[in-house]
């Protein structure tokens, strides 16, 4: 809900306000920046772990609830690495940082059945999957 309403304050009858735009584009790439970091020590704590003796079941044998977690944990952390890095790829790609380039991507981005609500689920995709690492 934060994001939506954040978006709509910002995308509002299909115009851009250039100084909260900008602030909030800027905002949007340090989180993801700061979600890129956390995700790879977040699967760095991942490997370490299943680095230890004793923690992986021997094969054959099935594995320990810890260890499925911990993979879990692994593959939830990479997927925030990588919408991360995608999304903070294309604010750079798409010149997201102009009104311009701002206006066609939310144009494009929210065109679909479920516009602005579509947007920050995306938006919010790589807390969402580090919450779950």
């Amino acid at each position: 809900p934060a994001l939506l309403r954040s978006i709509q304050k910002i995308w509002v009858d299909e115009i851009i306000d250039e100084s909260r735009w900008k602030s909030y584009i800027t905002s949007l790439n340090a989180e993801w920046n700061g979600f890129t970091i956390f995700s790879t020590v977040v699967l760095a704590v991942d490997i370490s772990f299943l680095a230890v003796p004793g923690v992986q079941a021997a094969s054959g044998d099935p594995q320990s609830a810890a260890t499925i977690s911990i993979y879990a944990s692994v593959i939830s952390s990479v997927c925030a690495l990588i919408t991360s890095v995608i999304l903070a790829g294309q604010i750079r790609s798409h010149d997201m940082d102009s009104v311009g380039g701002g206006v066609y991507y939310m144009a494009r981005m929210t065109r679909n059945a479920h516009g602005d609500e579509a947007l920050a689920v995306m938006f919010s995709l790589p807390y969402s999957l580090l919450l779950w690492a």
